[in-house]
């Protein structure tokens, strides 16, 4: 992520407008290609050298602030480590010890030989040299993995960027989807589950544009709760609603509209698709987090009666509102029950699917609760008042156990839940 003082960006009518860079500018494509350079360089520098390379690169730039911002998300792509696996303070009490007895027996010299006598004689770890003496200190600490790109994507990463560290500031986030695209949409929400984020999503009509009148095939809008929103760990939250940004940009039709803080007061964010910002995420579909692995490997395991579903479906809850559950079951009876999973953050979106829930009891739905949500006075009697949550909802840990969700599900089955659909 950039930092708050690598954000490039100027007030137009009160609202804040992100300093986007053309993707084919020669001048920013050039320096791209120098920055690009010095983090492949061969063998992988130091993080020293790195620093010490770029530093011409910034100095010359038209834009520095730019410049530095290219350079801290090519810093972000880095992993640093050590190249010697070894317990470094140790090694060089050891070397120094060493080198100390030598000193006292009147061995005085500085030549190469000399040094690797006294690593010999130190009995140090395989492959320990030299250049390893102070190798823990992070500014010898080598790239031992950079994830490189071309100039032009990098662009396209820095455009992204700028609108993340904004959002690291954000109030609620409200997207609208024109003309979703169903596989799309799916994609979207595994992203939401992913980043533990929750999102109130309705189906809205928009203007039929053929007729200028009417309504053409409904909209979708969610609205995300901002890091300003939030109570417990409102830094931790704004960096998983600004990584969960770039699959908004995968959409093909979307807005964006938001209020951040910029220069010490709110100020309105609005982006479209037009904005041109391009998603990075490609292989997400392929990716499953150890914890839902795990889950569903335990449950083909030992549960017999129920099944998961393969394809979660979109479910109204009253009116215009859609819940896209984390999670759906079949019992042997064809029943088909869906599971919405409540994490630390969403007090307020826990709040408002027990009252539609009071108000739809049939609801083929259970919910799972964070334990840690209960320390909110106003989530712990809800779910302490509420009929409905004794019977079909739970209380978890960072994510439910399997035992805990056949219970409930069981659970809703004998208090006469009808299923739902399969769509």
């Amino acid at each position: 992520m950039l930092t708050k003082d690598l954000i490039r960006a100027r007030l137009v009518g009160g609202a804040v407008r992100p300093g986007f860079i053309a993707i084919d500018d020669p001048t920013a494509l050039a320096m791209a290609e120098q920055l690009l350079h010095v983090y492949g360089m061969t063998p992988p520098p130091r993080r020293a050298d790195v620093a010490e390379a770029v530093q011409p690169v910034i100095a010359g730039a038209r834009d520095p602030r730019l410049a530095r911002g290219l350079d801290k998300v090519l810093l972000d792509r880095c992993d640093f480590g050590q190249v010697t696996a070894c317990d470094y303070p140790e090694c060089r009490r050891i070397l120094f010890r060493a080198a100390a007895a030598r000193l006292a027996a009147g061995e005085l010299t500085d030549d190469a030989e000399y040094r690797q006598e006294i690593l010999a004689a130190a009995d140090l770890p395989a492959g320990f040299g030299v250049d390893d003496i102070y190798a823990d200190l992070p500014e010898n600490e080598r790239i031992e993995r950079f994830r490189s790109l071309g100039a032009q994507a990098l662009l396209q990463r820095y455009n992204v960027a700028l609108v993340q560290a904004l959002l690291l500031r954000a109030e609620s986030l409200d997207v609208t989807v024109s003309s979703p695209d169903p596989a799309k949409m799916r994609r979207l929400f595994k992203y939401l589950r992913f980043f533990r984020l929750l999102a109130r999503m309705h189906l809205v009509p928009v203007p039929d544009a053929t007729s200028g009148a009417g309504e053409s095939p409904e909209a979708v809008r969610l609205t995300i709760e901002g890091p300003g929103s939030v109570l417990s760990q409102p830094k931790r939250y704004g960096l998983q609603l600004a990584s969960f940004f770039p699959a908004v940009c995968a959409l093909d039709a979307w807005s964006l509209a938001t209020t951040v803080e910029w220069k010490g007061s709110p100020r309105r964010l609005r982006l479209t698709e037009t904005s041109g910002l391009v998603s990075h995420y490609r292989t997400f579909s392929a990716y499953v987090p150890e914890e839902i692995r795990l889950f569903h490997q335990h449950f083909a395991a030992t549960v017999t009666t129920w099944h998961i579903v393969g394809q979660t479906p979109f479910l109204r809850v009253g009116g215009a509102e859609v819940v896209f559950p984390d999670l759906s079951f079949e019992g042997d009876n064809g029943t088909v029950v869906h599971l919405e999973l409540f994490h630390r953050w969403h007090a307020g979106p826990l709040l408002q699917r027990l009252q539609a829930l009071a108000r739809d009891p049939d609801l083929p739905l259970i919910v799972g609760v964070d334990r840690s949500l209960l320390t909110n006075p106003a989530v712990a009697e809800a779910c302490e008042q509420s009929v409905w949550f004794q019977t079909r909802g739970f209380l978890f840990r960072d994510y439910p156990t399997v035992e805990r969700s056949v219970k409930c599900l069981q659970q809703a089955a004998v208090a006469g839940i009808t299923g739902g659909e399969r769509r």
